[in-house]
């Protein structure tokens, strides 16, 4: 190869390099669909953190002014996940953030949280997703309502962290309706 196709293969390889990082987030998920919006929550940035931590995934997050709502997409490592809320690899991911948030507590990054238990979502949600109720201590925020759900999808493990400061008096409604709207585009 001359230089001239060298320097002008470098140079659309640079370019291409360049359009990636400035595609919005729904455009770099081949594997799942991120749209702008879902029943009124507005998607924001998208978190890779596959580079640094392989079988991390990544996340993206999304607001609605009352919940934020952040969609993490991975594989944990694990090389078959079946799709839906019964297998146990999602239980032991329910049961492994759990941990986490224990974790936190103890590092002072949380002031406390409190395990409410499982937690059934009514509509198409309930059937599509296994969840657990957290209030968590937050120096941040304050004590917030946090909802995490997960379920198994085309081979990833997909978990909804829905967080919002108790005194919003947020609508258990809009966070069924968001995951129910946001695995609808899957």
């Amino acid at each position: 190869m001359n230089s001239t196709l060298r320097r002008r293969a470098s140079a659309a390889l640079a370019i291409m390099a360049a359009l990636l990082l400035i595609v919005p987030a729904a455009a770099r998920a081949p594997d799942f669909d991120f749209p702008p919006e879902v029943v009124g929550f507005a998607r924001g940035p998208r978190t890779d953190y596959e580079a640094r931590a392989p079988g991390y995934g990544y996340s993206v997050v999304y607001t609605n002014g009352r919940w934020k709502a952040d969609v993490y997409v991975y594989d944990g490592g694990v090389a078959l996940i079946a799709d839906g809320p019964s297998s146990s690899g999602v239980a032991e991911q329910i049961a492994q953030a759990g941990g986490e948030i224990r974790t936190l507590v103890e590092r002072g990054v949380y002031r406390g949280s409190t395990d409410r238990g499982p937690m059934r979502l009514g509509g198409a949600a309930g059937d599509a997703v296994a969840c657990r109720a957290f209030t968590i201590d937050r120096p941040d925020l304050g004590v917030t309502e946090s909802l995490l759900c997960l379920t198994g999808l085309r081979g990833k493990y997909v978990k909804f962290r829905l967080s919002s400061p108790v005194g919003t008096q947020v609508s258990q409604v809009e966070a069924e309706q968001f995951i129910a709207g946001w695995l609808a585009r899957q």
